[in-house]
């Protein structure tokens, strides 16, 4: 999941750099955030036994 976080912040910033359209830095920027909170409420609901305390 680390790795998608940054991932997801380097292709946000490689797109505030390369002077894209400020639609493109949203759209990477939401396509993160909604993988990202999909992969916790995976992690969360299944059965890994993360060992998570809440």
């Amino acid at each position: 999941m680390d790795t998608l976080v940054s991932s997801g912040l380097l292709v946000t910033m490689l797109a505030i750099v390369g002077r894209r359209g400020r639609t493109a830095v949203l759209g990477a920027w939401w396509a993160t955030l909604a993988v990202a909170a999909l992969l916790l409420a995976h992690h969360i609901t299944s059965s890994l036994a993360l060992g998570l305390n809440y």
